[in-house]
């Protein structure tokens, strides 16, 4: 059974008929009301590949202005400091494996 809803939001009364008895010309008036617009809203992704290459490069473009750069002194000692861990944790892996290869030809497994 078909129920009936008032609809009272544009002012007037509008009934509608809800549920799985429908009419035709019901059906094919929601499908009007429910189609895609004819424009994107703004800030809305093109669907074209070039237009969503356009937009990424846009938005990278703005947050990269927001990003706050480090001072080149700050930087380059940060910069050092990552070198000198990496060195540090290059030396200590390279130590354990030299042990490590000289233990399994000492045991006959290498």
């Amino acid at each position: 059974m078909a129920k009936i809803v008032t609809d009272k939001s544009a002012g007037g009364k509008e009934q509608k008929q809800t549920g799985a008895m429908k009419s035709a010309l019901s059906r094919s008036s929601s499908r009007v009301s429910a189609a895609k617009p004819t424009s994107a809203p703004k800030g809305a992704v093109s669907t074209k590949p070039h237009g969503r290459v356009r937009t990424f490069l846009r938005e990278v473009r703005i947050e990269m202005s927001k990003v706050t750069w480090p001072p080149r002194k700050e930087l380059v000692t940060a910069t050092g400091v990552v070198i000198v861990a990496v060195v540090i944790a290059g030396v200590y892996i390279g130590v354990f494996d030299f042990i490590w290869n000289v233990i399994m030809r000492a045991v006959g497994l290498g």
